[in-house]
């Protein structure tokens, strides 16, 4: 299940269907019958960028931050996989620079978050291949235009 946390402002411009259909999708790819609950909150550049430092070291904003948190509750056997950050303020210049809605980039930040804390990444070629292929394929059964929006990891 996912959970979306946002301020009212950002809130009422979000299609909630439509990131709960891309997590959906992102599990139904990775064959996870079940889905876990993933917490996704809509922040600010200025609030992410305390994030990057304090857990990357890098400080600067960036668009999206994923933690794992995975565990299972004890009580009701509902799993819960982890937290995804994402600077509304990023993804809003990125989507202008797509010449897209911010819809299209949130859904796309999202997806990406959702494949890291399923343990996917990209700081090899290989391991940026495999999740760029992935990635690519789910947006687009999602019918999101964004394509190959994973920078290769330098050599």
């Amino acid at each position: 299940m996912l959970t979306i946390k946002a301020p009212r402002s950002i809130r009422k411009t979000l299609d909630i269907q439509r990131l709960a259909d891309a997590a959906s999708a992102v599990f139904r790819h990775l064959d996870i019958a079940n889905q876990p609950g993933v917490s996704l909150q809509i922040t600010d550049d200025k609030s992410i960028r305390k994030f990057n430092l304090r857990y990357r070291g890098v400080d600067e904003s960036t668009d999206v931050l994923s933690f794992e948190n995975a565990f299972t509750d004890p009580e009701t056997g509902e799993s819960y996989l982890g937290d995804i950050l994402i600077s509304h303020e990023t993804a809003q210049r990125q989507a202008e620079l797509r010449g897209l809605e911010i819809m299209a980039e949130f859904e796309m930040l999202l997806v990406h978050g959702l494949l890291h804390l399923n343990g996917f990444d990209h700081a090899s070629r290989s391991e940026w291949q495999e999740m760029s292929a992935l990635q690519d394929g789910i947006l687009k059964e999602l019918g999101n235009p964004i394509q190959k929006s994973i920078h290769e990891p330098l050599p």
